[in-house]
Parts: C-alpha cells; sequence; structure tokens
C-alpha cells in the first residue's frame, strides 16, 4: 500500500492543477480521474497537431515533407521547413 500511496504522490506532483500551494492534496479517485483527463486531453492535442501537420504538408507539396513543428506557450510553431 506505501507503494501505491508513494505512486498517486508523484503522479500528483505533475499533474496540471493539481500542485498549487492553495490547493488540497486530492484524494486517490480524484488524482486518477484528474489524471486520466489530462491524457484524454494530450491525446486529442496530438491528433489535432497530426491533422494540421498532414494539411500544411499537402498544402506546401512534397518538397516539404519534412516539416517539423514545436509547441510552444500553447500553440505550434513551424521551426523548419
Amino acid at each position: 500500500m506505501h507503494d501505491l500511496n508513494e505512486a498517486l504522490d508523484d503522479l500528483r506532483t505533475v499533474i496540471p492543477y493539481a500542485n498549487g500551494g492553495s490547493v488540497r492534496k486530492l484524494s486517490k479517485i480524484a488524482t486518477l480521474l484528474l489524471a486520466k483527463n489530462h491524457i484524454i486531453m494530450q491525446a486529442k492535442a496530438i491528433e489535432e497537431l497530426s491533422e494540421l501537420v498532414s494539411e500544411l504538408k499537402k498544402k506546401t507539396g512534397p518538397e516539404n515533407s519534412n516539416l517539423n513543428v514545436s509547441p510552444q506557450g500553447g500553440r505550434f510553431t513551424i521551426l523548419s521547413w
């Protein structure tokens, strides 16, 4: 049980909005639900980014198939062509 509690404490440190100074320690179930929702949101963001990259590659042609995109400040920025 100690290992589970330690793992949940570690999870709480990396979940956004779960480790603020004025935020109470989340319960086990709240920690897991928040982590699940965060993972779902990240998966959707990756899917949207993949679609955006595909669209950009189609618009720019095959010569730009090495398009690199990076998240910066919550938005995605084209780094190189």
